[in-house]
């Protein structure tokens, strides 16, 4: 029966694993030197660096990669001598080389000269055609150090993987540095490229710099030095990348989270004795610091008017990882170098060359978090034949094509399997001595495993069979173990040996921080060889109320008899919820779904259980931690929630009331307390009371628009932000302005961008948005992956226009019938866009249109094609601030112009109704009042009209007023009976407790 080894993570090995890792590096195994040559992986150094590299072919050789290396004083130091050692090896060796590393920068091991290019392609091309038989790698380490740091950032990245931050391996750095040359096009299509495909594998950070959108190296250095998996430059460069990302490698600081670095520009790849400076991300840091970079891709060669060409590098790069899923570093660039050749020929021919693998060609890529595998084996064998089966498993699951690999030192035993789709692995060797046999398996997608058999030559021996679990008298008799339990523990062994042991005992024992032992010894009587027993008495252990799920317990379980002591590990996993918020929701008060000032509203809070083990009997407690918030009622009962499963209190919410004097957008933050039978934990929970009116995000890199806009409507009274960044919760705000820009100061929404799905998901959940932008509606999401918003918007986007835009003028019949506005702000390619019932706005001279007003059932949108805050103020009813008070009227969003706060009707007693509107002469405003029961029970009513700047110009007396329906004629005249002029007014109908407000536009 096989041994379950299971480490949760790399850094919980036991000492006798570390005693392993370090008996490895002194194996001396016949990748130096045997009686077969034949190896997978051929590495040829420079004599200085050969001491510096073994590390990494015993790795290699040790995870199944047979592996041989050589020094040039063996083999010769020119280039012709080299590449005849490696013709020879593969089409000689019985095993031919699939991988080659070359060690030593140029001047130390000759990086020669194919077609002009200086290519390693001279030593790995072994027929007629251009293409290589053999994937190459190099280390351009320049000294003793620097080949030190590299192979031991090689042997992180692979075999240690920085497990403090699981996320780093899911997030990316994209740069486009432009150089105003069509060329920038390509640059930014690559990086939305990169971002998609990483977007599809479930990346959760993308960083997208460039230039045009102000960020410089200081953004790339920040980003990388929170983890980054990958870092793709495009644009100008030679020897670094262009200002402003001319980066200094040397001032990384992202230590053992080392990404892949792609560098796809000019002459960013040394050809002598000093390195470009780019390239010191791979060659930086120190072999006790690492930081840069795991693996390098870059080249040699200079053109002009080549970004099509290095497009096909970068992307065929990119597909060979995220799409068809190739596990190496050295198959993913060669895929890079085949696509630029196969699809411009000889014009792709010096990139082909050119691009070269920097670092290890058979480094597992990583493109997700990887997984911590569960494997079991036979613990110990005997001399002989032996066939064992070894099976792989991760979060439950099977692992397929992980490759298993069992060694002994000097490689008498040498064998390698591939799991099939079941995860398992047989092998079959012979064993003539007792030496221990390593087993490691690695895979693409788990932390690589490091393990042991032992060999009996003879007697006996007594090692860890299996277990089960009985919590029938100290937990909830289910069989499995949940915290807070005191488990009973039946282990058997087995005498896996060739002699009976006598008397046998068992001692079990862990240093798991959530377990206690409490009985630790157990007797087993007299094994015959093969023969297995129970422990007698069976073991018992406690499990701390706080472990978490997913959690494995791991044990060591001591077994002797008079002569002997034998060791075993094995591990049992514990259950336990996790419960996480999902979402909430406001029942009540007004109905619109806030939490608004002086309400009190049912709080429904669904939570999710992302355990392993069902929530029991769920009882949360909420408590306010805001001033302003009161809980009447705190405690709310959910039930059971299975595991992967939801819930919610809609059957006994929490209940919460916020004071009149809440400022409007106060983040009120509550805990959740959140208990199930032993299981409690605590969340975080903000509400946002009342909403903001608008949100100015202003990313577009010539700022004046957003600014202008952000400024009007603060003048007229609305509350609000302004931001250069799109904040993270967008609920807060009534309306989001968006100002993207005009080519080629233009912010580009881009379809993965994580920005773009946010304002998506903010507008079809009831939002309202203003979006303008000369390129957003045509030419973006034609060419560049722009979010196509046209069909959310109402907009059919005619053309990409031309640098034309005049006098823009409003409609009749809509809220911008009677302006016109000179236009002043930047003047390119603007988008013609066009909607059959609701354009708003039109370029007076070239008649196209340039503006959208649209209505869904859910929501509310305003798009243009040029930069409403650089419009021209002109007489009456033409001003930016008639025009932006005039949309956050069709927003419908009302601001104060008197009282301090507009009262939503609750009845439907206050009707109020204008017509025409616009109007010119007279316009007839009709209200229905409250009915009067008895004389004096109306409330006191008054009607009032202001203008733009929230001056009362007409007041109307309801109070006297003997009936229930009122009309009143107003012909547009002030109080004392003077002529208004032509412009935005605003009527309100005001009683006690109500207000009702319609904008009402007047014509001369």
């Amino acid at each position: 029966m096989p041994l379950k080894m299971l480490l949760s993570d790399s850094s919980e090995k036991k000492p006798h694993l570390v005693f392993f890792g370090i008996l490895c590096l002194l194996l001396f195994i016949s990748f130096s030197h045997g009686q077969d040559p034949g190896a997978k992986y051929l590495i040829i150094s420079h004599d200085n660096f050969y001491d510096a590299v073994l590390p990494l072919a015993r790795w290699k050789h040790q995870k199944g990669i047979k592996t041989k290396i050589v020094k040039l004083s063996e083999i010769g130091s020119s280039a012709p001598a080299i590449r005849d050692y490696v013709v020879d090896a593969y089409n000689t060796w019985q095993t031919k080389p699939e991988f080659l590393l070359l060690v030593g920068a140029p001047n130390y091991l000759p990086f020669p000269i194919v077609s002009n290019v200086h290519s390693d392609n001279y030593y790995t091309n072994m027929d007629a055609d251009i293409y290589n038989e053999i994937l190459s790698g190099r280390l351009t380490c320049h000294d003793t150090v620097e080949a030190k740091t590299v192979v031991n950032k090689i042997l992180l990245y692979e075999r240690n993987p920085d497990a403090t931050d699981p996320t780093w391996f899911k997030k990316g750095c994209l740069i486009a540095r432009t150089d105003n040359s069509p060329d920038d096009s390509i640059y930014f299509e690559n990086i939305l490229y990169y971002a998609a495909l990483m977007a599809n594998n479930g990346y959760v950070v993308i960083d997208t710099f460039s230039d045009i959108y102000g960020h410089n190296a200081d953004d790339v250095m920040n980003s990388v030095n929170n983890g980054r998996g990958y870092l793709l430059y495009r644009g100008v460069g030679g020897n670094n990348w262009d200002f402003p990302f001319n980066c200094n490698p040397n001032q990384a600081n992202n230590g053992t989270k080392l990404p892949i670095v792609l560098s796809i520009t000019c002459s960013t790849l040394g050809t002598g004795p000093t390195p470009a400076v780019a390239e010191r991300w791979f060659l930086t840091g120190t072999p006790t610091e690492p930081r840069g970079a795991a693996g390098y891709f870059a080249t040699s060669t200079a053109i002009m008017n080549g970004a099509q060409l290095r497009s096909a590098v970068a992307k065929g790069f990119a597909d060979a990882v995220f799409i068809d899923k190739m596990k190496t570093f050295g198959e993913a660039c060669e895929n890079g170098r085949r696509r630029v050749f196969d699809l411009y020929g000889s014009l792709g021919e010096d990139e082909f060359l050119g691009f070269t693998t920097v670092g290890d060609p058979e480094m597992n890529l990583w493109i997700s978090t990887p997984l911590s595998p569960s494997v079991d084996h036979p613990p110990v064998v005997p001399l002989g034949l032996n066939n064992i089966s070894v099976s792989v498993q991760a979060d439950g699951d099977p692992v397929a094509s992980a490759l298993v690999c069992a060694m002994q030192k000097d490689t008498v035993i040498y064998v390698v399997g591939t799991t099939d789709t079941n995860g398992i692995a047989n092998l079959t060797f012979t064993v003539n001595y007792s030496d221990t046999i390593y087993l490691t398996v690695t895979g693409h997608t788990i932390y690589p495993y490091e393990g042991f058999i032992l060999v009996n030559t003879t007697g006996a021996y007594i090692g860890y069979l299996r277990s089960t679990i009985d919590d029938s008298a100290g937990g909830n008799n289910n069989l499995r173990v949940n915290p807070g339990e005191t488990i009973t523990l039946p282990v058997w062994v087995q005498n896996w040996g060739t002699d009976t042991a006598l008397n046998v005992t068992g001692m079990l024992r862990t240093q798991d921080i959530y377990a206690s032992m409490i009985d630790t010894t157990a007797a087993y009587g007299s094994l015959f060889p093969g023969d297995s027993a129970i422990s007698n008495p069976n073991f018992r252990f406690y499990v701390d109320t706080c472990c978490p799920g997913y959690h494995n317990v791991v044990f060591e379980l001591l077994c002797a008899d008079s002569n002997n002591n034998w060791l075993s590990q094995f591990s049992v996993p514990v259950y336990a919820p996790i419960i996480v918020f999902m979402h909430d929701s406001i029942i009540g008060g007004n109905g619109n779904n806030l939490l608004e000032p002086g309400e009190t509203v049912d709080l429904l809070v669904d939570l999710k259980n992302e355990g392993n083990e069902r929530a029991e009997s769920l009882m949360v407690v909420l408590r306010g931690l805001n001033s302003y918030i009161t809980v009447s009622d705190s405690m709310s009962y959910y039930g059971n929630i299975h595991p992967d499963s939801t819930g919610n209190n809609s059957s006994d919410p929490f209940v919460i009331t916020a004071s009149d004097s809440t400022p409007i957008g106060t983040i009120a933050d509550f805990l959740l307390e959140i208990r199930s039978g032993v299981y409690v934990d605590t969340i975080l929970l903000s509400l946002i009371i009342g909403k903001k009116d608008y949100l100015v995000w202003n990313p577009d890199p010539t700022p004046s628009s957003g600014l202008n806009i952000s400024s009007i409507l603060s003048s007229l009274g609305y509350s609000g932000d302004y931001s250069t960044v799109l904040p993270n919760n967008l609920t807060m705000y009534r309306v989001v302005f968006v100002c993207a820009g005009v080519w080629p100061n233009n912010f580009i929404l881009s379809i993965f961008d994580p920005k773009t799905t946010a304002l998506v998901d903010y507008l079809t959940a009831g939002g309202r948005v203003y979006l303008e932008g000369g390129d957003v509606w045509f030419y973006d999401p034609l060419y560049l992956d722009g979010y196509n918003f046209n069909a959310l918007f109402g907009i059919n986007a005619l053309e990409d226009g031309y640098g034309d835009m005049g006098p823009v003028g409003g409609f009749i019949g809509q809220f911008t019938q009677g302006m016109s506005f000179q236009y002043a702000g930047e003047n390119y390619y603007m988008d013609h866009i066009f909607s059959s019932s609701t354009s708003i706005l039109r370029d007076e001279n070239n008649d196209y249109y340039c503006g959208v007003a649209f209505s869904d059932a859910n929501y509310r949108t305003v798009g243009t094609s040029f930069e409403l805050g650089n419009l021209v103020d002109s007489a009456g009813v033409s001003t930016r601030a008639a025009l932006l008070d005039s949309i956050m009227q069709y927003f419908e969003v009302l601001h104060a112009i008197e009282e301090s706060r507009v009262f939503t009707a609750m009845t439907s007693f206050y009707k109020l109704a204008i017509y025409p509107n616009p109007f010119r002469g007279s316009a007839v405003i009709r209200m229905q009042l409250p009915l009067m029961r008895s004389e004096n029970s109306r409330p006191q009513a008054t009607l009032k009209i202001y203008d733009i700047c929230g001056r009362c110009v007409k007041t109307f007396d309801l109070s006297q007023a003997a009936d229930s329906k009122v009309v009143i004629n107003w012909n547009g005249s002030d109080n004392i009976g003077r002529k208004l002029s032509q412009g935005i007014y605003f009527v309100r109908l005001v009683s006690e407790n109500q207000t009702l407000i319609e904008k009402l536009v007047l014509l001369r």
